[in-house]
């Protein structure tokens, strides 16, 4: 017990009046953690002084600790009340110890050295505090037209008729285009809906076809229609078609809108501009108000968003209308690359619980194992990778032994793009070069 702490003003306390319940001067000191002697000490100072003889000051001060130069009364009250009031924190003792008559005319600690206090005399009662989480930077800003498309949707539009209705929009923010503004009925039994990626995906292939472009990248939030599962780390199948089409998408940071202040901005324009009385009596009248005010603000209304300078966004970037990478609904299937996709997914790994029936869920698709393999390997996780070159999925033992390979589920051409091979036939020559963004 030679390095103990002082005992505190109510320790003291409790020896004496333990003493006086019938106590033993032993039993207090056991209970307490201090020495016999120290125990009668102060059982000796109360019987003789009483409780003013246990609370009178000791002469000069400590020669040691944060709360040295402070009288001890001080300090033995700071940590009375931490030990009472542990969420209390540095303020909320102060205020008491001010409120305290006992300690009128004393000098109290500041709220930064009573913390410190507290840490060194009491840390069990102090909260550990989590270290912060580096926050990952700011999506780069697009420096040309058609190299970012921001996309965001504008939920809980209740129109005149009960529908709810949904925008979903398409900004560049270099040429401070509206590249796209299409509603959805949204009104289920309940209440209304997000957005399907399918949904999604028709807004995006309107821009691609109006502005007969594809951007470099589209950037969203991370909407489980936009990213995919949100607690699965594999890319949902928007991600999947944008990628076999030759287009990154980008997220922005969880609980960030502003990483794309342009989109946001967008909505309020639309809001003010488009959605007025007659626009809201139904969904069709609605998106006919999001047409004609796209076409206003993109070929006549004077902005002064990007360096449109009071122009509209046509006249100050003309080379709005000049394809970035070349697009027809036609072309569609011709542009996309399904070995882009094979490629994107290669660069994963996933872990996956076996279920009792030997079969992983693995995007949105089971895959058997088979049960005589998972019984004689003993497999309750595996890893599973894709072989781009292959085309296979290759499920492997947490220490990288290969068990089984599978065909991949879900990511035909079709099932992403929505389109029969069959139907579409490419008239003119197209340039099937791109980057693949990984």
């Amino acid at each position: 017990m030679g390095n103990r702490l002082p005992l505190s003003q109510a320790e003291k306390e409790r020896i004496y009046y333990g003493k006086l319940a019938g106590r033993t001067v032993a039993q207090m000191a056991a209970e307490i953690g201090c020495t016999l002697e120290c125990a009668r000490k102060w059982w000796r100072v109360g019987r003789d002084r009483g409780l003013e003889g246990l609370r009178a000051p000791r002469r000069g001060r400590s020669s040691t600790g944060i709360l040295s130069q402070f009288d001890s009364r001080v300090s033995e009250k700071a940590l009375d009340l931490k030990r009472q009031h542990r969420r209390w924190g540095a303020d909320r003792v102060l205020v008491e110890l001010k409120d305290d008559p006992d300690l009128v005319g004393l000098k109290l600690p500041g709220r930064s050295r009573l913390s410190v206090f507290f840490k060194e005399r009491c840390p069990e009662c102090v909260a550990t505090r989590k270290p912060r989480v580096a926050i990952p930077p700011r999506p780069p800003d697009a420096t040309g037209v058609h190299e970012v498309w921001q996309l965001d949707s504008q939920e809980g539009i209740h129109l005149h008729n009960e529908e709810i209705a949904t925008v979903c929009s398409i900004r560049d923010p270099v040429g401070a285009a509206m590249i796209a503004s299409q509603a959805f009925s949204v009104k289920t039994e309940r209440n209304w809906r997000r957005l399907k990626w399918t949904e999604v995906r028709s807004v995006l292939r309107g821009g691609f076809t109006e502005w007969q472009t594809l951007p470099d990248c589209v950037q969203s939030d991370n909407q489980p229609a936009l990213a995919g599962g949100s607690n699965d780390s594999f890319p949902g199948k928007l991600t999947l078609w944008l990628v076999g089409l030759g287009i990154k998408h980008r997220f922005i940071r969880p609980g960030c809108p502003t990483d794309q202040p342009h989109i946001e901005r967008n909505h309020r324009t639309l809001s003010d501009f488009a959605l007025d009385d007659k626009a809201l009596g139904n969904s069709e009248r609605l998106q006919q108000a999001l047409d004609r005010e796209r076409h206003v603000h993109n070929e006549l209304f004077p902005s002064r968003a990007s360096d449109c300078a009071g122009r509209s966004p046509l006249e100050a970037h003309p080379e709005l209308l000049a394809p970035r990478r070349y697009y027809q609904p036609e072309l569609e299937l011709a542009l996309f690359d399904q070995q882009r996709v094979y490629d994107y997914l290669a660069t994963f790994t996933f872990e996956r619980k076996v279920t009792s029936t030997a079969r992983v869920s693995l995007g949105w698709s089971p895959y058997s194992l088979g049960r005589k393999l998972v019984r004689e390997q003993k497999v309750e996780t595996v890893l599973a990778r894709l072989d781009a070159r292959q085309g296979e999925w290759v499920f492997l033992t947490m220490d990288g032994e290969e068990l089984v390979r599978r065909k991949p589920k879900g990511l035909e051409v079709h099932a992403l793009t929505g389109l029969d091979p069959s139907d579409v036939s490419v008239s003119q020559p197209v340039q099937l070069t791109f980057p693949c963004f990984v």
